[in-house]
Formats: C-alpha cells, structure tokens, sequence
C-alpha cells in the first residue's frame, strides 16, 4: 500500500500474460504415487455400513421434506405458500444433488468392494433421478482419462477463438451471464440427451441415451439400453403421478426439486472444471 491507500497496480497490457502463469505447467516436484501414499491407509477402505448410512440419510430426508411440503405447504395462505414452494424446492434439489453423488460415487466403484452392488445401487439412484447411470459411468470414466484434453475429454470442452458465436457474441459479461443461466437451467438434461458442451464426434449421434453412440464401446451397449429402461421407467411413474395427482402437484413435489438439483450438478461441475483466463489466447 502506498500514500494514501492506493495500490501499486501493474500496466493491464503487462498483465495478460501473468495471468497463464497461474496455471501450472511445469511438472510437479511429485508424482502421484507419492500423493496416494500421503492418504492415510483407511481412508482407502470402503465401508458398505457408512455408504448404506449415507443412502438412508438422504432417502429419509428427502422423504421428510416431502412429507412436510405436502402436509403443510397446501395449508399455509397464498402469499406464504409462494414463498415456501421455493424453499422446498431448494432444500429438495440440495439432497437430491447428495443423492446424485452417491451414484456418481458408484460409478467410481466407490460404494463397497462389490463391483455388482455399486452398478445397482448406482443405477437405481441414478434412474430416479433422471439420470442414464450406465451411461454417464462410461462417459466419465473417458473424462478422467483424458481431464483437460482439448480433443479427448468429454465435458465442458474449452471454447476457441474460432467459434465465431461464443468469441464475437457471448465474450463478454452480458453474454457470460446469458450462456451461464442457459447451462444452470437446461444444460443437465441436454448434455446428457444431445452431448451439449460434450466432445465432438465426427460420425454417430452422441447421446448419453443412445446404445449406439460413439461415446461407448460394444461391450457397453446393453448396459445403456439397461440405462434407457431405468430412465423411462421412472419417467412413465412421473405420468402416472400427474395423472392421477394433477401436474401441478408433481411439478412441485418433483419437477421443480429435479430442475434445482440440475442447477446444482451444473454449477458445481462448471466451476470445477473450467478457467477464466484462457480467452485470449486460446
């Protein structure tokens, strides 16, 4: 701090090149071995007890927030009820988000030592809630291959300069914001039926929902029609709720929680997996 408060601030122009610096590049002073021996021993050791607890603990608390949305919410006068419906579904959306990692973790055969009860604990998680458990497990599995490829990695693919739409248009806050309200309110469902924001394939429709997709492999395809079974299967409970509860209920109990809990698997994965500082150069 110099007189006065004011800050030594470096020439703009002098600046763009340090903010690359921030990024490492170099190769670090470790390996990863050396990382995965610095984890204490039992943090390596699945436990079926802790992840059972964690499943119940989110089902009983998603099932108690149900219950009193639905008690009670109906009850309250019109101005209070417009208030307590998005409270519910923010709460909901939050646990339904926990839910949708104990899947995720599945995936990563993170659960328990059984390979069998992750992939059906996974899938039946993940089916709930409109998830293609197959489907994203072999997709994310290429993900971390290939975390930061340019041209191999399968999620939130940087943007270049060559595409016109987003460097001449949407560079820019307004365009930021625009795009990054897009992303929180659809980009869930259309990555994973239409691969948005996903890796290019040159030849086949890329769906998370597609047998045939490039995205998988031979062996894989069955599991994704599995996927496909799951997915409708709780779709089709969904028509069945609205019509014999109305669309209205099942818009609030379900639909508004499951758009909440998009929002939240957007928000987190896009700041886990992007940087602000690449647009002018890239």
């Amino acid at each position: 701090m110099g007189a006065g408060g004011r800050m030594n601030v470096a020439n703009t122009t002098d600046d763009k090149p340090l903010a690359h610096k921030r990024v490492p590049v170099s190769k670090p002073p470790f390996e990863l071995s050396d990382l995965k021996k610095a984890i204490p021993p039992h943090c390596w050791k699945r436990s079926l007890v802790r992840s059972f607890a964690a499943v119940f603990r989110d089902f009983i608390i998603i099932g108690a927030l149900y219950y009193l949305a639905d008690t009670f919410i109906p009850m309250l006068p019109k101005p209070l009820a417009y208030v307590a419906w998005p409270v519910y579904w923010f709460f909901q959306g939050a646990y339904l988000m926990g839910l949708w990692v104990i899947g995720h973790e599945c995936g990563h055969h993170g659960f328990s030592d059984y390979p069998w009860l992750n992939d059906t604990i996974g899938f039946i998680v993940h089916s709930l809630i409109l998830t293609p458990y197959f489907g994203f497990k072999y997709s994310h599995r290429t993900h971390h291959a290939n975390t930061n490829s340019i041209e191999y990695d399968e999620v939130w693919i940087p943007k270049r300069k060559s595409d016109k739409l987003y460097s001449e248009i949407l560079n820019n806050p307004t365009g930021a914001f625009l795009v990054f309200v897009f992303k929180i309110v659809l980009g869930f469902p259309l990555y994973f039926v239409f691969n948005l924001y996903g890796r290019k394939y040159e030849k086949g429709i890329t769906s998370h929902f597609y047998p045939y997709s490039p995205i998988f492999n031979d062996s894989e395809r069955f599991q994704i029609f599995l996927t496909d079974l799951g997915v409708f299967a709780t779709c089709y409970a969904v028509y069945r709720a609205a019509a014999i509860m109305g669309t209205q209920w099942v818009i609030n109990i379900y639909g508004m929680p499951i758009l909440f809990m998009s929002g939240f698997f957007i928000l987190l994965t896009y700041l886990h997996h992007t940087h602000p500082s690449y647009n002018d150069t890239y």
